[in-house]
């Protein structure tokens, strides 16, 4: 009698690699989604560690950091300090902080140190950009290299003057000192800086100066680009718009793409824009009350500019 051998033919291994392979397929994108919801949910706790810490610094100094401080005109005067550097020994960088001296501008070479740190609380997993160095884009940079990260503040709503595009000016430079400057479009986080010495009366906010409520005031969000790196934000960089953006009633400016907001229509408020890679685009903002929230490219355009005062006086309905 012959010996017949055990084992799998070819056309069974075949099978069994083909079920193999199809149950990868569907389980990939769950894995997937199980990993962007951890990485988003990071995210939202780092953006929840910032604005505790704004908080405090509201608590100890009865008043919330400057957005950015940038002594002259804009756009090529020094700068000084930002509010993701002001709130360092709020999140245990104390020393860190110590490293900075702010008696020269925050470009100058004797501040590489701080600027160039990698922060991975200021980094949102989800964002390739975060953590990188380069040199940013534009401003008094002396062709040094910055660290890239994620969260910017909230400056408040843009503003054209007579016969200028619509949301031409920004609150990240002294432009807000012109007396057409709407300061009812102003935001928790904006330029407080001095000119020829003098203050201005663009002071830090405080909580009094809330007056739509603290739970309808975005204080910090995500931005970064998957085009022209360079336009990223930069943590320790306050120069204009590099740690602090503002509202721009126009849904281009809250895509994670410069370039494709730009090529839109005039490119500063793509510079001073919010965007995340999230799925659907989710931008994750703390608000002024400490609570984590996303809103979508898709948002209604008021509200979105509602959320984005701190002393607008709209009335309007919250989409969460």
């Amino acid at each position: 009698m012959s010996r017949r051998s055990s084992g799998f033919t070819l056309v069974e291994l075949l099978v069994v690699i083909a079920i193999i392979g199809i149950l990868v397929g569907l389980l990939l994108p769950a894995v997937q989604a199980a990993r962007e919801a951890a990485r988003r949910m990071q995210c939202s706790n780092n953006l929840k560690q910032s604005g505790l810490a704004i908080l405090n610094y509201e608590s100890a100094y009865k008043k919330f950091p400057p957005g950015n401080i940038t002594d002259g005109n804009c756009c090529g005067t020094p700068s000084h300090t930002v509010w993701s550097v002001a709130i360092l020994p709020f999140i245990e960088q104390a020393n860190l902080n110590g490293t900075y001296n702010p008696n020269l501008p925050i470009e100058d070479p004797a501040n590489s140190f701080l600027r160039q740190q990698n922060m991975p609380s200021y980094n949102c997993p989800s964002d390739p950009s975060a953590g990188k160095l380069l040199v940013p884009a534009s401003g008094p940079h002396n062709n040094l290299q910055s660290r890239t990260s994620s969260y910017r503040g909230m400056g408040g709503v843009g503003w054209g003057f007579n016969g200028e595009y619509q949301y031409r000016r920004q609150w990240d430079s002294s432009d807000i000192l012109r007396p057409e400057c709407p300061i009812n479009k102003k935001g928790v986080l904006h330029w407080t800086g001095r000119v020829n010495g003098q203050a201005n009366k663009y002071a830090c906010e405080t909580f009094g100066s809330i007056s739509d409520g603290s739970s309808n005031t975005l204080m910090v969000g995500e931005y970064t680009t998957i085009t022209t790196p360079r336009r990223t934000t930069f943590w320790a960089y306050s120069y204009t718009s590099f740690a602090l953006s503002t509202a721009t009633p126009e849904s281009r400016t809250l895509l994670a793409d410069y370039s494709l907001c730009a090529s839109q229509g005039n490119s500063n408020p793509c510079k001073r824009a919010f965007g995340s890679l999230h799925s659907g685009g989710a931008i994750q903002f703390v608000r002024a009350d400490g609570s984590v929230n996303p809103i979508f490219p898709t948002i209604d355009m008021t509200v979105y500019a509602s959320l984005s005062t701190v002393a607008g006086g709209e009335t309007f309905a919250d989409p969460l």
